[in-house]
């Protein structure tokens, strides 16, 4: 019996070839919404406005999949470190894509955002030229635009207790509240300037009030006591209460200790630096706690929580005097003798 080998074989590579096919058919249905997504063939016509952040930037492509940009968070992440390199660092900003486009457009428009937010960061204890320069080097507004607005109007009833304007070469000195900022684009220095005195009026709620008002003190009274606490106990809350009871010390019984006057070191070089910005001695007086008696002409720089919460609640003892060494440690006395006393035997070390 005879077989006809050459029907077996050609029906043997069609089973093949149907096989191949069939493969083919299958791989294409299941890469198909990957291989559509990557270029953007028959997707959705939906429009995302997509923010980066610090706190997403290094899951990016995660949060375009959670949004609908993209279909594998996988593939895409392959795109990108093909065409920008595997350490691409994604942009801050807010960027307005769509779900149609292809991953060569995504990457593309992932190179500019269409508007940037900044986040901006104002430690406790910066004055308002320093908080200026802080604006400005991350590109929020000028420096001469924000220091100009500090003496523009605000709709803030605590901004009351500010009595000697005039006096005062930054009025809203140690009204600016130390915080981080989300900065939207095009935001002015004036907006700015309402942003950090809407949050300082947040702390200055009712509570803080009648703290005041039972210590016979004005709101600026306490954030001006607090801005030279913020600056002697180098941000130390440990030390806070401490020093705030010694210059209370010094400004309720200034003939206690022959102490008529503050004596802080950080408001002189506060008066330094307007006297280098060319306001006249008088200010340089008004603000060395050396030469004036009792507080200065206003703050001296941005107080935190913790130093004004230590301007309302000193501590209780009967130090007058008080000094840090080169290893911040703070010493303090109740006499000037045990003061030098003291300082003589570290400085001599």
């Amino acid at each position: 019996m005879m077989f006809n080998t050459k029907r077996k074989s050609k029906k043997g590579k069609w089973i093949v070839i149907l096989v191949i096919i069939a493969l083919l058919v299958a791989a294409f249905l299941i890469y198909r919404p990957y291989l559509f997504d990557k270029y953007g063939i028959g997707q959705e016509d939906k429009a995302v406005t997509f923010e980066i952040s610090e706190d997403n930037k290094n899951d990016v492509p995660y949060c375009l999949y959670k949004d609908g940009v993209i279909t594998s968070v996988n593939l895409f992440k392959n795109y990108m470190s093909s065409e920008y390199g595997s350490n691409y660092e994604y942009k801050i900003g807010i960027y307005n894509l769509n779900a149609n486009m292809s991953y060569k457009q995504l990457g593309q428009k992932l190179q500019t955002p269409d508007k940037t937010n900044l986040k901006v960061t104002i430690p406790e204890g910066k004055n308002a030229y320093e908080i200026a320069e802080i604006f400005e080097k991350s590109g929020a507004c000028k420096s001469k635009d924000f220091l100009a607005a500090l003496n523009e109007k605000y709709d803030y009833d605590f901004l009351s207790a500010i009595d000697n304007k005039q006096s005062r070469p930054y009025v809203l000195e140690g009204y600016l509240f130390p915080a981080t900022y989300d900065i939207k684009e095009g935001m002015s220095a004036y907006e700015i300037v309402d942003m950090m005195l809407s949050a300082m009026g947040l702390r200055l709620d009712e509570g803080f009030r009648a703290q005041c008002e039972k210590k016979n003190l004005s709101i600026d009274d306490v954030l001006t006591m607090a801005s030279i606490i913020e600056k002697e106990s180098s941000g130390s809350p440990a030390e806070m209460s401490k020093v705030s009871a010694v210059f209370w010390n010094r400004l309720n019984h200034p003939e206690a200790q022959n102490t008529p006057n503050l004596g802080s070191d950080p408001t002189v070089h506060y008066a330094d630096m307007l006297e280098k910005q060319g306001y006249d001695k008088k200010i340089w007086k008004g603000y060395s706690t050396y030469s004036c008696v009792g507080l200065p002409t206003g703050p001296i720089c941005s107080p935190g929580e913790s130093a004004i919460q230590a301007a309302l609640e000193p501590d209780t003892h009967e130090y007058y005097y008080f000094f840090t060494d080169k290893f911040e440690k703070f010493y303090y006395f109740e006499t000037y003798a045990q003061f030098q006393a003291k300082w003589k035997e570290i400085n001599k070390k």
